[in-house]
């Protein structure tokens, strides 16, 4: 019998693609958790079609010992298991790839350096599901679906040379409560994929992975769940939302955690009024937070406002989907930082924040209801599909290092009558006080108003409320704005041949470009902003200062990071954007480095 050519490796791409519905995100999952528990750190994407039933779906995961900043470049073994998704996601295969498709389906033309492996897929789970019903009756075996995903973990596992043992204790583990029956047909399904492998394998070159002792534990993640895990964390105590892809398993996460925490959620009928929920909590005296996407958004801009004219603590988490319109609202996208910055009719203060990773979605979230809480003014943060969904393994989050702010109550002494809420400090920051409290009734409203927030419409007072509402945002800029980016200086001396600014889930992928560029000997710096508004300009213009050239890649299709730059900061830059609804990729990023690098 022939002998397997195997390459031992520590990183390995996998793409699966399918039709929804039928199992093939399982199977990604299922493959995900196994590599995971062979000690590598694993990094997902997951796209998706927007009708309810039907559609092509593609689930990638990346398996790495060590740092794994994305999903990878190009897939070494594309599992198929229809024709349409084949041909729509089959593309990019690294040298040497193996397409395993369901022969049952469709049988793809063969392409050279490329090694097709063909299984009956379907006919295989049949067979299992058919030899369960000998064995047992009734209407739950009936029900079950034949178990293809298991079928196609067992093929997986054994092309990447892993053993099932791990699959086996999890499959006994997860199906151990329906009875001992279906654990077995589930077993044999895994065993039967993996036997069709060795069978077929003989001298074709396959990924072996090495697996890792690893040293302490880790939880894989979502950057949704890590928002929502960072928003109880941060003392979330009300959250109002309404359901909206891909921002809603925030809300469903929320919705069984936060009262566990003393917290409440409502489902809204509307982003509209979910907003309007919020600004009633927050003033209150709550910590409150809600999530949605591009179009809510959109409906919440009056309400944006009138907490910024009352000045009432919120966080609106915008999970970015590609659009415009309905757009493609599975798909990811960085199109909403222009109405995030600029969306408010006339002018009100508010912040910006965008997370850059699933790690930082936790911190994020965190410092977004500090900031809240400390300017007393409405923050977005700003996530997108590609974050929210992709999953990470990672070490648990320090809860140690977790500092919460809370807003300024007014002392004793400044209650009363004429208790001023909206008094016109040196910071713009004045105390809130909580309804309830003796001597500190007041008015919160949207119209212009006076220290104590009785209506006025004079220019004197005009002017002076609203030099103290933004005064707020130059004291944040002053005292806090450099301390919300993540700087990666380049490895030589004197000034680096390119220097990237950049904003949101781009931070791993572009670091994995930089740190190609600088294998190759092109010294590559990187300036992640999470602070978007108010910028931190000084911090942007020292950085702009130590680079030959600066690159600014972004997911939207007129650079708004670029054009944001550029009406703010003196900066001559190359602006790199697309908006498809899928991330970059490492390899392009490093040709536009590689590119920009040779022009100096």
């Amino acid at each position: 019998m022939a002998v397997r050519t195997t390459e031992l490796t520590t990183d390995v791409t996998i793409r699966l693609v399918g039709e929804s519905g039928e199992g093939t995100i399982s199977l990604g999952e299922l493959a995900a958790r196994m590599l995971t528990m062979l000690g590598l750190e694993i990094c997902t994407f997951q796209t998706f079609p927007a009708e309810i039933k039907g559609g092509t779906v593609m689930f990638q995961v990346r398996a790495r010992a060590g740092a794994v900043y994305s999903e990878g470049d190009a897939a070494n073994i594309l599992v198929a298991l229809t024709e349409d998704g084949y041909h729509l996601m089959g593309g990019n295969l690294a040298e040497d790839g193996i397409v395993l498709y369901d022969s049952d389906v469709f049988t793809p033309t063969p392409a050279p350096g490329r090694w097709d492996l063909g299984m009956p897929i379907t006919s295989m789970a049949k067979a299992e599901k058919d030899a369960l019903k000998a064995e047992m009756e009734g209407e739950q075996v009936a029900r079950l679906p034949a178990p293809k995903n298991i079928v196609g973990l067992g093929a997986l596992l054994t092309l990447i040379d892993a053993p099932l043992t791990p699959a086996e204790q999890y499959i006994t583990d997860l199906f151990g409560r329906k009875g001992e029956g279906i654990v077995r047909m589930n077993i044999r399904a895994l065993h039967s994929g993996a036997n069709r492998v060795k069978q077929e394998i003989g001298t074709h070159r396959t990924p072996h992975i090495k697996p890792q002792e690893r040293t302490t534990p880790v939880i894989t993640v979502s950057g949704n769940q890590m928002v929502a895990m960072g928003a109880l964390a941060g003392g979330l105590g009300f959250f109002g939302g309404y359901p909206i892809t891909p921002a809603t398993e925030i809300m469903e996460f929320l919705a069984k955690e936060l009262p566990r925490f003393g917290g409440d959620l409502i489902q809204a009928e509307d982003e509209i009024a979910a907003l309007a929920m919020l600004c009633g909590a927050s003033y209150a005296g709550k910590k409150v937070m809600t999530s949605t996407s591009g179009p809510g958004l959109s409906l919440m801009v009056e309400l944006i406002n009138f907490a910024g004219q009352a000045e009432i603590p919120l966080v609106i988490c915008d999970v970015q989907r590609g659009g415009a319109s309905t757009g493609m609202p599975t798909k990811t996208s960085q199109g909403d930082l222009n109405l995030a910055v600029y969306g408010v009719h006339n002018e009100s203060p508010h912040i910006v924040f965008a997370a850059s990773s699933v790690e930082d979605c936790f911190w994020a979230a965190i410092d977004a209801l500090n900031l809240a809480e400390t300017y007393q003014c409405p923050v977005i943060l700003l996530s997108d599909q590609a974050l929210a969904t992709r999953k990470n393994t990672l070490p648990t989050p320090d809860f140690s290092a977790v500092k919460t702010v809370e807003r300024i109550k007014p002392a004793a002494e400044d209650l009363g009558p004429n208790f001023r809420r909206y008094l016109d400090t040196a910071t713009g920051i004045s105390a809130m006080a909580i309804p309830g409290t003796t001597g500190g009734a007041y008015t919160a409203t949207g119209i212009e108003h006076d220290e104590i927030g009785n209506p006025g419409y004079t220019p004197q007072l005009a002017k002076k409320m609203k030099n103290k509402r933004f005064r707020k945002l130059e004291t944040l800029q002053k005292d806090q704005a450099a301390d919300f980016a993540h700087v990666y200086p380049h490895k030589g001396e004197g000034l680096a041949d390119v220097g990237i600014i950049a904003f949101g889930s781009t931070e791993g992928v572009l670091r994995e470009a930089a740190e190609r560029a600088e294998a190759e000997g092109i010294s590559t710096a990187h300036l992640h902003l999470r602070l978007l508004s108010p910028l931190p300009l000084a911090q942007i213009e020292a950085f702009v200062a130590s680079c030959k050239t600066i690159l600014v890649p972004e997911l939207n299709y007129t650079g708004q990071l670029a054009g944001l730059l550029r009406a703010n900061v003196d900066i001559k830059l190359h602006a790199y954007h697309k908006d498809e609804g899928v991330p970059f990729v490492a390899r392009e990023l490093f040709d536009q480095i590689r590119a920009l690098a040779s022009q100096n």
